[in-house]
């Protein structure tokens, strides 16, 4: 009878393991990436929109609760872009 603490020399499992496996040669994955989407806005109208914008934060950011919620009530809509019939 075998104690415990005795191991096989060979043990037919662990001949399988101690085989080495060849490895693909690495290759660089492809570019799936898709192009921002982008808003359907003229420049011009994005421009004096970013303006009104940028002031209105700049208000909102230096002032009191009173003065924040006069400047959210005056920023502009976003315009209303419909689908143009081709």
């Amino acid at each position: 009878m075998r104690k415990s603490t005795e191991i096989p020399a060979k043990a037919s499992g662990f001949v399988k393991s101690e085989e080495k496996t060849v490895k693909p040669p690495f290759r660089l994955a492809v570019d799936d990436t898709k192009p921002v989407l982008q808003d359907p806005v003229k420049k011009n109208d994005l421009d004096s929109l970013s303006l009104s914008l940028s002031l209105s934060l700049a208000t909102i950011l230096r002032s009191d609760p009173m003065e924040t919620e006069e400047a959210v009530l005056r920023l502009p809509s976003f315009p209303v872009v419909r689908p143009s019939k081709s």
